[in-house]
């Protein structure tokens, strides 16, 4: 007799509550922090400019993170978490619009 699995993958999504959106924005912070630093690289240093939590975000992520941080950049900046692109299948590039760009300033 055939038994019916429920595959994990599918399973519903528990809603996040805002602190847990506020800590996960701040991890997907630290991750676009990092890839905007590997930008900069041969930039002089009085030439740099920091990333501000308002402005366009680029991040490598895990896809298996993408929904977690959506809903932090959604709750936060009011954007949309779009992928750029598939470096592997275990390294997503995604990108943000960021706060300014979601209330036209």
């Amino acid at each position: 007799m055939l038994k019916l699995v429920k595959n994990p993958k599918f399973t519903k999504r528990k809603p996040m509550t805002p602190e847990e959106k506020r800590d996960a924005f701040a991890e997907f912070y630290k991750l676009a922090n990092k890839f905007h630093k590997l930008r900069q690289v041969g930039v002089k240093r009085s030439e740099r400019e920091d990333l501000h939590w308002k402005d366009e975000m680029f991040a490598i992520i895990n896809p298996k993170d993408h929904n977690k941080f959506a809903d932090a950049v959604a709750f936060m900046c009011g954007s949309q978490l779009e992928v750029e692109e598939v470096i592997t299948h275990k390294k997503h590039l995604v990108y943000a619009s960021g706060y300014w760009n979601c209330i036209g300033g």
